[in-house]
């Protein structure tokens, strides 16, 4: 196979990860809260444990590497106020939320798929082993998707489809990697530190405000979930860096 081919195969794959919700087949409001942590502490760690660290050695010397991640925050913020204007129902701050994960993590997925495919570009087996790489990364990120767009009063079926569409960009990148290789690989830092403000702003704006609203008793027992999500990824980052 061509390196192209390879590069879709591999990306449709982990396109596939996003399908994980289906195994949580009986949902309640513990596992809906219980999810929410979890997912705050993933987007949060995933920005700063992956998504910097990953920007800072693809472009170093670039002194305003971060700019792309302030810029990224003051976009989702007057996204959702345009999302708000919208949804003027009493479920809207959720369905906003829901469609910001699938944003952002949609420049996520595109930006896995470059990165997929420029490792093909160097070897088959470098690409492989990339491949997996974002693969167990992907796994807690798309379990905790599917919990927010749940909890979004996003129906399971229509939450599934939304996150593989979200998922399926990874393929769009690989595409445009190898029609744009030479634009897109010196400015990946940049959609990096942009992925991670759109998850900081979610994690700060939406979903920690939300664990705070939890108040009945054992409350507790939903923040631990968050620093669950945190040690997830700080162990994946150390053990199967990308």
């Amino acid at each position: 196979m061509t390196p192209l081919v390879q590069s879709l195969v591999a990306t449709f794959l982990v396109s596939t990860i996003s399908l994980v919700g289906v195994f949580f087949v009986r949902w309640s409001e513990r596992v809906e809260e219980t999810l929410l942590g979890f997912a705050a502490g993933i987007l949060l760690a995933t920005a700063f444990l992956d998504l910097f660290p990953e920007a800072v050695a693809r472009n170093a010397a670039d002194t305003h590497l971060f700019t792309a991640a302030l810029v990224a925050m003051i976009v989702f913020f007057v996204l959702e106020r345009l999302l708000h204007a919208f949804h003027m129902h009493e479920e809207s701050h959720a369905q906003a939320s829901g469609y910001l994960i699938l944003i952002g993590d949609g420049l996520h997925n595109l930006i896995d798929g470059i990165v997929i495919a420029a490792s093909f570009l160097v070897s088959t087996e470098l690409g492989v082993t990339t491949t997996l790489a974002v693969a167990a990364h992907e796994i807690p990120q798309e379990i905790a998707d599917y919990g927010l767009l749940i909890s979004g009063r996003f129906t399971r079926r229509r939450a599934l489809l939304l996150n593989f569409a979200s998922g399926l960009t990874a393929m769009v990148g690989a595409v445009l990697c190898f029609a744009f290789r030479e634009v897109i690989e010196p400015h990946i830092g940049w959609a990096l530190t942009a992925t991670a403000g759109m998850f900081i702003y979610i994690a700060a704006s939406d979903l920690i405000p939300e664990l705070h609203h939890v108040r009945r008793r054992g409350s507790w027992a939903h923040t631990l979930p968050f620093f669950a999500g945190i040690m997830c990824v700080a162990l994946l980052t150390t053990l199967v860096p990308a």
